[in-house]
């Protein structure tokens, strides 16, 4: 298959009060694309029964170059490449008119839909993906936060059932969204690049805490963590 080409339409749940696309709404349309790359390969959500097999995320990375206004159509163009049969980087390029608006990346580990074990990226399922070399980031993706001092806990998140996704556990995007209440708006609407790294899954009702910090770089930094301060869930990064 190689790139995979789809458009999303910009509607009322992407945008913010500006009228043009927050860091929600790429999201969603990125999901939207990837979802759609993984049908057309034998691979998406319908095909579970048939494959017993899904995608685990593991982070996504976005750079933001113009934001998409209300009505913008947005047309994606993704593809794939694939790393010591173990996990897969999911890539991107966003366009409205012919313009690029904004590049990503994902990366996807392969497991067993019932017991979550890794499986192997074998050659079959390469060749049903199609694969492309293409990079559009310079330096690799490293995740290398670390839960900072004394940080005080500024907001505290008690999941429910609309957070939930087809494996019942919380949404990809939710973890942005959690991370959103204890980030100023200007930062938010303003950000021209930000990532979010999934540690663990968090469940239905599950209680999250929110730590907030600064990095040298002064990025702002959300770092999502259990009632017990115990187990990291994810950490968002906002440029």
């Amino acid at each position: 298959m190689g790139i995979f080409t789809t458009k999303e339409k910009v509607i009322v749940e992407d945008i913010g009060s500006n009228l043009k696309m927050s860091n929600h709404g790429f999201l969603r349309i990125l999901q939207e694309a990837a979802n759609m790359a993984s049908t057309q390969a034998g691979h998406g959500l319908t095909d579970l029964d048939k494959t017993n097999t899904t995608w685990i995320l593991l982070n996504w990375r976005v750079k933001i170059l113009k934001r998409p206004e209300y009505n913008d159509i947005v047309t994606i163009n993704t593809w794939a490449s694939f790393s010591k049969n173990i996990y897969s980087i999911r890539s991107f390029e966003l366009y409205v008119n012919d313009e690029l608006i904004a590049i990503a990346d994902s990366k996807w580990v392969y497991v067993n839909a019932h017991t979550h074990q890794i499986e192997k990226i074998d050659d079959d399922l390469i060749a049903n993906y199609g694969q492309e070399e293409k990079k559009l980031f310079d330096l690799e993706f490293k995740d290398r936060t670390k839960m900072p001092e004394n940080l005080e806990e500024l907001y505290t998140y008690t999941t429910m059932k609309r957070d939930l996704d087809v494996n019942h556990h919380v949404n990809n995007i939710v973890f942005l969204d959690i991370a959103n209440e204890i980030i100023d708006n200007n930062i938010t609407t303003n950000s021209t690049e930000f990532s979010v790294v999934y540690k663990k899954e968090i469940a239905y009702k599950d209680t999250i805490s929110c730590y907030k910090t600064v990095d040298e770089n002064n990025n702002t930094i959300v770092l999502l963590y259990n009632k017990e301060k115990d187990i990291l869930h994810g950490v968002i990064k906002i440029k």
